[in-house]
């Protein structure tokens, strides 16, 4: 994923810019969920842009940046260091809980197109991915609910989805099994 939270404003202003739907987040689930799921060719480019630009190729700089974005992701995924972290904006608490859930509805989306059979994945697999669901229906009150209560209970779903990721991750790229449930 990108590194600096520059690269997330920059690929937000590139999104709007462009009249994009998604933000720089829903943007890394959904290229996420597809290398997730086990996508390893340029395939993830027509998918990506069938979902976001009326299957025309992004260009310019929004091709450049969702390019970074799809290298440093797979980078991070494949890597020895589990050093996978989520794309969030570094503004409010409220603004990164957003984010979160909407990262975590398009890496459903796109784990789901490239692994379109995930109703029949069994075992801790199949309890992290429903998580994940659950994840989506999350929600606060700001005028209500404690600000720190709130932090530890980000933190502690970030940390969950993070690793219910590379667990997916490691389940669908195994080179000893398919990359399709069956």
């Amino acid at each position: 994923m990108m590194s600096e939270n520059t690269d997330y404003e920059q690929l937000n202003e590139q999104l709007k810019s462009y009249g994009i739907g998604m933000n720089a987040s829903e943007l890394h689930g959904f290229i996420t969920g597809m290398l997730a799921g086990g996508n390893k060719d340029d395939s993830w480019k027509t998918l990506l842009n069938d979902m976001v630009n009326d299957g025309q190729p992004l260009v310019g700089r929004l091709a450049e940046l969702t390019q970074k974005c799809y290298e440093s992701t797979k980078e991070h995924l494949e890597g020895s260091e589990f050093d996978f972290q989520i794309l969030l904006s570094e503004r409010d608490l409220f603004t990164q809980i957003d984010d979160l859930v909407g990262w975590v509805n398009h890496y459903l989306l796109g784990l789901g197109l490239v692994q379109p059979q995930l109703t029949k994945v069994k075992g801790d697999v199949k309890e992290a991915i429903n998580d994940l669901r659950q994840i989506t229906a999350l929600g606060y009150d700001a005028e209500e609910d404690d600000p720190e209560d709130l932090a530890y209970a980000f933190e502690e779903v970030s940390e969950y989805v993070r690793v219910a990721v590379m667990l997916c991750h490691d389940e669908f790229t195994d080179e000893h099994s398919s990359n399709t449930v069956h």
